[in-house]
């Protein structure tokens, strides 16, 4: 047998692995959320700057940035709860758009890929 072939590997173990990973990537964002010490803003609300031109601008910029990384924390966190759905539902690595199969090479690089390329390309114009 060649060296180069890869081991078979059940469903079954896949699926556990897969689990695994997106299981580990909501743990992770979640420190990275409690790290950020902010609570994501609700839809609308403004940082308030002060009085005068000068006046804890800084303090406001810091607030407003990690307030926006809070907000992709939080939608990289629904990705992948939605990935591990698919998971249990037994539709995982097809695209929720157009059923075809999401690529197996864009599920290794992102897990939580709940769309093809082609579907998610024509979700972001």
């Amino acid at each position: 047998m060649p060296d180069h072939v890869a081991p078979v590997v059940s469903p079954e173990s896949a699926s556990r692995r897969t689990r695994s990973i997106l299981e580990r990537k909501l743990l992770q964002l979640a420190a990275e959320e409690s790290s950020l010490g902010v609570a994501v803003p609700e839809p609308g609300s403004q940082v308030q700057y002060g009085k005068r031109a000068g006046d804890h601008v800084a303090e406001a910029a810091d607030r407003m940035a990690r307030s926006r990384t809070a907000g992709e924390l939080e939608k990289l966190e629904e990705e992948v709860r939605a990935a591990l759905a698919k998971l249990a539902a037994g539709t995982y690595g097809s695209c929720e758009d157009c059923q075809g199969p999401v690529p197996a090479a864009r599920l290794q690089a992102l897990p939580w890929a709940t769309r093809c390329v082609d579907c998610q390309s024509r979700l972001r114009r």
